[in-house]
């Protein structure tokens, strides 16, 4: 008796692998192919620590062993495929000091009334013009309102309403952060197009001294203003630390601010592995790829 082979009993049985298969294969191929970058980032990362500790050990300066201990630190700190995002809670908007408006504020003794509206309207003036949208483009009309409402203020205003935490001296102090954070931004590619540094030496005293100013009416690197100090960081060569000051002030800055700097400074570092899961991160929060 001849045997036939058996049949399935609904159709013919389909030689597709079932879509369930698929996807665990596809799951299993991501995840090998996952490892060995990891792998590589993390050998990057041993290498990198150890050429850190031989610069550390070799430095001749407080100044040198302070930017190399910096970037040690965060090397440490990262581990390859988990850096966090930016933090939800940020910014921490009840521990940060909102600028006063002026038109809001009482006209302090001493000052006229004449003055004190034009004060108004010059912080009017310069709110409207300095927004994240159009600061790039009103560029040098930030910067000659900045000047001068920082002029008016700093000459008009009684010596004890230029000290914190008065609100007439927050206006002070914010406006000379508009000021420094705009003349810093005529460093930017895009800027320099439209609008070249003709004088270098002038424009470094320009900004340095509205940096100063801040500085010495604050007293202390305030968390409302520290992209400018991570700015005039990053422009001494001191990227390590304006990346740890970064990281340290992180839930004061907003979430696309901490996302871009921290990108920024780790490609300004050379440091491709992480540069590029910052970069991814930036991206896959929904940003800009912009620079």
């Amino acid at each position: 008796m001849a045997f036939r082979s058996r049949q399935p009993l609904f159709g013919k049985q389909s030689r597709r692998p079932s879509l369930s298969f698929v996807f665990l294969v596809t799951l299993l191929i991501g995840s090998t192919n996952a490892a060995p970058k990891e792998n590589e980032a993390e050998s990057w990362r041993r290498n990198q620590l150890k050429d850190i500790a031989q610069k550390i050990e070799k430095s001749d300066s407080d100044d040198e062993r302070l930017e190399y201990g910096a970037r040690q630190t965060w090397l440490q700190r990262w581990k390859p495929g988990q850096m966090p995002l930016a933090p939800t809670d940020s910014p921490i908007e009840s521990e940060l000091v909102e600028e006063p408006l002026l038109e809001q504020l009482k006209k302090p003794n001493g000052v006229s009334a004449e003055v004190w509206q034009q004060m108004i309207s010059s912080q009017t003036d310069l709110l409207a013009m300095d927004t994240v949208d159009d600061r790039k483009e009103n560029l040098r009309i930030v910067i000659r309102l900045a000047g001068q409402l920082e002029k008016r203020l700093s000459d008009q205003l009684p010596s004890n309403l230029q000290q914190l935490p008065t609100p007439t001296a927050w206006v002070l102090a914010y406006t000379r952060y508009r000021l420094g954070r705009a003349l810093a931004y005529r460093e930017l590619p895009s800027v320099r197009e439209r609008w070249p540094i003709s004088n270098p030496m002038r424009y470094e005293e320009q900004l340095s001294a509205a940096y100063e100013r801040l500085i010495a009416q604050t007293n202390e690197v305030r968390p409302e203003f520290i992209l400018l100090e991570d700015r005039m960081l990053r422009r001494a060569g001191k990227k390590g630390r304006a990346l740890e000051l970064l990281e340290a002030n992180r839930r004061s800055i907003e979430p696309k601010w901490y996302l871009k700097k921290r990108r920024d400074m780790l490609q300004e570092l050379g440091w491709e592995p992480p540069y590029k899961e910052a970069a991814k991160l930036y991206t896959e929060a929904g940003y800009s790829t912009d620079p």
